[in-house]
């Protein structure tokens, strides 16, 4: 190749290689606050979430406060079933359904409402026994279930009584459960004493951290962004007499927690 074409074509490729080392060079540069004396170490600024924190946010305390609030249950409710086997479906069906129809005249009969009763579920699903032979089918059966609300917890064992009195043996209860229909003014006597309890943290911890206690700057009720208070419900049984089921609602609790950060000052 002659000279003259070996630096057309060696210049070109030179001075491009040039041009990438010197934006390399210059896009590695510090930036212009973190170039000092060359005695001087340089003070390279960063950008982590620790740097970025203020005393402000660092000098805080978090703490969660616990309140309750207890009453008397006014509402049960009852879940029962009446559940018939037999050796045809028809049969099975036919006796559940006069039971049944027994035992919501009598629940009616103590004064509940019709709108307090309500149906569950029904079934009807095959019996099997298993023997030498394997599984072998006998007969039916045929389930169905009852949501019963009771507004007088005194008539409690009174109607869960009857039910069985109309039902026989073909009743079954699955859960009786005491709630309180409105508990707002539990929770705010709940959310009042959480409050006084997140202070009284709060200020025990600042005292023994040898710190003096400073605004509440963040509260919310736990858990943040939802949920609601708890409703635990305590059950006792009473004597009564020997015809009848003894049945008390006990008391029930809300507990409500409440979360808050407070500024601490030296």
């Amino acid at each position: 190749m002659p000279y003259q074409n070996v630096i057309k074509f060696t210049l070109p490729a030179i001075a491009v290689v040039l041009v990438m080392l010197v934006a390399a060079w210059a896009f590695n540069l510090p930036p212009v606050s973190a170039i000092t004396d060359r005695d001087e170490r340089p003070a390279v600024s960063t950008t982590t979430g620790h740097d970025l924190l203020t005393d402000d946010q660092i000098d805080v305390v978090q703490v969660a406060g616990r309140g309750s609030a207890t009453a008397s249950p006014d509402q049960a409710k009852l879940s029962l079933a009446v559940s018939v086997n037999a050796d045809t479906v028809v049969e099975a069906r036919n006796t559940a359904a006069t039971t049944m129809t027994a035992v919501r005249d009598a629940l009616e009969d103590e004064d509940i409402d019709e709108d307090d009763i309500s149906t569950s579920h029904f079934r009807i699903y095959p019996n099997y026994e298993y023997g030498p032979d394997g599984r072998e089918q006998n007969g039916y059966t045929v389930e169905n279930g009852l949501n019963v609300t009771v507004r007088d917890t005194d008539e409690v064992g009174t109607v869960i009584d009857a039910a069985i009195t109309a039902g026989g043996d073909h009743i079954v209860f699955n859960n009786l459960n005491f709630v309180i229909s409105d508990t707002t003014e539990l929770e705010e006597e709940a959310r009042e004493a959480a409050i006084d309890n997140l202070q009284e943290k709060a200020e025990q911890i600042a005292e023994y951290a040898d710190r003096e206690l400073g605004d509440l700057k963040i509260v919310s009720e736990f858990p943040i962004g939802g949920g609601s208070p708890s409703l635990q419900r305590g059950f006792a049984l009473e004597s009564a007499a020997a015809a009848d089921t003894p049945i008390s609602a006990g008391e029930g609790t809300v507990t409500v927690i409440i979360y808050g950060i407070y500024e601490l000052l030296e």
